[in-house]
């Protein structure tokens, strides 16, 4: 087998990977196109706790701004990419990839529900793009009032007292593995911290945490949030997908029919090709 035949298995064998990297992304985006046809959608108000799929519109206490653009929004994608020089082409190459995660709310007409959006996969229809040079600048966004769909978890926040004692719990452990910190909270000095000094301290703590989180809950205080959902959150949590769009759901659903069928012909073709491609070359005299 000469250098050139080596070559070429070379190629086909990564154009075969990359062919069944396609192929069962593919099954991927067709299991995300029925998960949304599937799950039922709900309304605010009758939230279930665990997998939700509810539709709105989008609203934040304070509207934020798009990096570059500077247009008012309750969320942003920001995206920059760089022209280069890759091997023998040029293409480009993604820089940096952030969004912003402030917490908004999906409306409808029976209340408001928090939206985290750390982790969520985006199909957002408003973009603004700007170039410096070879410098592409790349900004998707959510407007106040734009309709958005959401599915995913909803799950209920911790409470204000499990709040207290983690911050407790976490304060005490700073405190033991500090020697300085260890001998104040010995009061007798008989070099030994009993239950009397420990509960002294762990109140001590949890009035400073509990004084900290009224003045934090009444500045977060959510006056369009029904009282029942105000430890409610949308968010990513392991084992669930987690989808923001603002694409009407039959559109969404159609453009993901559409790509897992390409996806899955066109994988499918591609382990079929280069298979074949590699038995001619390791065959040709």
């Amino acid at each position: 087998m000469d250098q050139e035949q080596i070559k070429q298995i070379s190629t086909a064998v990564l154009g075969e990977i990359f062919g069944i990297y396609i192929f069962f992304n593919g099954f991927r985006t067709l299991h995300k196109k029925r998960l949304i046809q599937n799950v039922p959608t709900s309304t605010v108000r009758a939230i279930p706790m665990g997998e939700v799929e509810i539709k709105g519109k989008a609203k934040a206490k304070n509207l934020l701004k798009t990096p570059v653009s500077k247009i008012p929004c309750v969320f942003f994608r920001y995206v920059e990419e760089e022209w280069r020089k890759v091997g023998k082409s040029y293409r480009w190459v993604k820089t940096l990839d952030t969004t912003s995660r402030n917490i908004f709310y999906l409306v409808d007409d029976t209340g408001a529900v928090k939206i985290l959006p750390d982790g969520a996969e985006l199909n957002l229809v408003n973009n603004y793009v700007s170039r410096e040079g070879n410098i592409r600048k790349t900004e998707y966004y959510i407007l106040e009032n734009e309709y958005l769909y959401v599915l995913g978890r909803a799950k209920k926040l911790p409470s204000r007292e499990e709040i207290e004692n983690q911050i407790v719990e976490k304060k005490i452990e700073q405190i033991i593995k500090n020697p300085d910190e260890k001998i104040k909270l010995d009061k007798n000095r008989d070099m030994w911290i009993d239950e009397n000094e420990l509960t002294e301290v762990k109140e001590k703590i949890k009035e400073e945490a509990r004084i900290h989180l009224e003045k934090a809950t009444e500045l977060q205080k959510d006056d369009f949030v029904p009282s029942h959902l105000s430890d409610v959150i949308i968010c990513k949590t392991d084992g669930f997908h987690f989808i923001i769009s603002t694409m009407e759901e039959n559109k969404m659903v159609e453009s993901f029919k559409k790509r897992s069928a390409f996806m899955i012909f066109g994988g499918s073709f591609l382990i079929v090709f280069f298979f074949w491609l590699i038995l001619k070359t390791i065959t040709a005299k």
